[in-house]
This record gives C-alpha cells, structure tokens and sequence, in this order.
C-alpha cells in the first residue's frame, strides 16, 4: 500500500530514526543514494530497503522524480533523511488512505515542526509562525503528480496546476531537524548553495547523469 520513499547523501546521523519512525506502515523502502561516503547504505540495508545510487546533479526534484519512479506501491510517503514521524498516530495514515478509496483526495499534509539541534524546545521555530508548517508528504503514486522546483521542492504545483484531485490534511506530526553543526555557518553555507542551483550555475551537470545502479 505505501512506499516510502528518500534521497540520501551521507545521512547516517538521522536516517535510522526517520526509518524507524515509519518502519510499521512501509510495505517497502525505498532509498535513492548519492554515493554517501559514510554508513548511509549500511543502514538503509540493515531495514531491508531497496537501495539505488546515482549522481548527484543539483536539483532535488530530479533526484526525487526519480526515486518515486523506483516505488511500486499505490502510495508513496516521501522524507526527508532529517525527518521523523511521531509513532503514535501512524494508524491515522493508513485509515486516511482507506477513506481515499474511490474518493478525489489524491495527497494529504502533515504538520512540521522544526527543531534546533540541541535547543529544540526553545527554537524560535518551534512556534508561531513556523509551526504549524503544512507539507504534502504522502501522495497517490501517479505520473501527473510529480516534484518541480530545483530547491524548495514539492508535489503540491503539480497537483494544482494539473487540477489532479484534493489535497487532504492529518494531524500527524512531522519532526525536521533542520540545522546541523554551528546555525549560522550552516545557513549561511545552505543559503549560498541553493541560491546557486535557482540560478541555474548546474544546470549543464543534469544532463551528465550516470545510470541507476541498484546497491
């Protein structure tokens, strides 16, 4: 019923809680790695994943289109390797799923709550207006409904533009941690990064993709 469904790159820090969290409600994993250097692939293996790797080519839409691609299922639940779900709502996705049949809801949001590193309970993004931060993480898996945007990425534009169905909402929590290391250094360095793939200074490396290659 549900693929979830990731891209990595040395994400050994957070990936086992994220699997962890969703683990019951996965009928299979599924991981699109970018070559990590470190235990990322060791312990996506361990949870029985499926593991695939390609390079990285700057555009986390087009690593995502590609890792739905690779999910069999009829749902897929896409994280992020920093995210986890809080366990005691889980029965909710699968009964939200049951009441779709049939029905026009094709995705459905979650709450996000972002949270510092160490001072989660004090981050300013814990609150108002940062939370609730509604994302659409769990979606039918069909070829109209599909990722755009090289940074900020999401299934939502597609869903509108191509007027494909509704988009539910549950009142499952989604945790994102979403600094790691020092804060500012940490922004600071995201920031330049993502300002460089919204002005397209990779766009040439797209097209030099290698083949998948099953882990």
């Amino acid at each position: 019923m549900i693929s979830v469904a990731y891209i990595t790159f040395n994400e050994e820090k957070y990936i086992e809680r994220s699997i962890r969290s969703v683990q019951s409600i996965a009928d299979e994993i599924i991981v699109l790695d970018h070559f990590s250097e470190d235990r990322t692939v060791n312990i996506c293996n361990s949870f029985g994943a499926r593991v695939f790797q390609t390079k990285w080519v700057h555009d986390f839409s087009y690593s995502k289109n590609i890792a739905a691609s690779l999910c069999s299922e009829p749902w897929i639940l896409f994280l992020d390797a920093d995210e986890h779900l809080e366990g005691e709502n889980l029965d909710l996705i699968k009964t939200a799923i049951d009441n779709s049949v049939g029905g026009d809801i094709v995705s459905w949001s979650f709450i996000r709550k972002n949270h510092y590193p160490i001072h989660e309970h004090d981050s300013p993004f814990y609150g108002p207006p940062f939370y609730p931060d509604f994302q659409v993480r769990l979606f039918r898996n069909r070829e109209e409904i599909y990722f755009s945007g090289a940074v900020h990425e999401g299934v939502l534009a597609s869903i509108k533009e191509g007027k494909v169905g509704i988009v539910g909402r549950l009142s499952v929590c989604l945790h994102h941690h979403m600094f790691r290391g020092d804060k500012e250094k940490f922004e600071d360095l995201k920031g330049l990064y993502y300002s460089k793939i919204a002005r397209g200074e990779f766009n040439e490396k797209r097209h030099a993709i290698d083949k998948i290659e099953r882990d």
